[in-house]
């Protein structure tokens, strides 16, 4: 009975203190397909390459593209930024890991309103985010039910044994899957920034329109 009570007067203790900060997710607040969903429900969303032109254009204020980018509620940027500057504006963060230590790859450090991190097997996408995310960096991490979306029979389920997807395609038809998004555009995804046939052949069966001045396609 001494032990008992022991133990619920530890757990009242426990239970009137302010929770705690999760350490894997670099102090933000997890987000699954609900919480998704509800975050681009109705918004405007534009899907932007890392290439040297796009870069350009968007560092020069007032141009046509920045314009143009600024205009959208949601700019999702994905992988690592190699040409975009680092203060360009970025509302989600996705990226995919790849390789055999993708935990020892460079730290997420881009402010992002809300990261997805796509991988698998679930330790080693358990061990990126506790390497790779920065306290601070982000409001908002997917989580383990979004690390997986095109071979999760309970969201996509693509066939295990396909090509592996661009990170971008993934987006693609993580939003497409959801379904709430009023409009979903992707720009600058020519020459090297291309999608692989297979993806451009899923895109084109669901493009709207086309915009060549500024490279955009308009999904319906």
């Amino acid at each position: 009975m001494r032990r008992l009570a022991a133990l619920y007067a530890e757990h009242r203790r426990l239970s009137d203190r302010d929770p705690v900060a999760d350490p894997l997710l670099g102090g933000a607040e997890p987000i699954g397909v609900p919480g998704l969903r509800r975050l681009v429900a109705g918004r405007t969303v534009c899907l932007v390459a890392d290439t040297p032109c796009t870069a350009e254009q968007e560092q020069r204020p007032g141009s046509p593209l920045a314009t143009l980018i600024e205009g959208y509620d949601l700019v999702v940027r994905c992988d690592e930024a190699r040409h975009t500057a680092p203060a360009a504006r970025t509302d989600l963060h996705a990226c995919t890991l790849r390789g055999d230590t993708p935990w020892k790859g460079p730290r997420w450090d881009r402010r992002a309103g809300t990261r997805l991190v796509f991988g698998d097997p679930l330790p080693h996408w358990r061990l990126a985010l506790r390497g790779r995310l920065v306290p601070g960096a982000q409001d908002r991490v997917g989580d383990a039910t979004l690390r997986r979306p095109l071979h999760d029979p309970a969201l996509l389920g693509e066939e295990a044994g396909a090509r592996p997807a661009s990170t971008a395609y993934t987006v693609l038809r993580l939003l497409d899957f959801l379904g709430t998004p009023a409009r979903v555009d992707l720009i600058g995804f020519e020459g090297p920034a291309a999608l692989s046939p297979r993806e451009r052949e899923w895109v084109g069966t669901r493009t709207a329109n086309t915009d060549d001045t500024a490279v955009r396609i308009t999904l319906r």
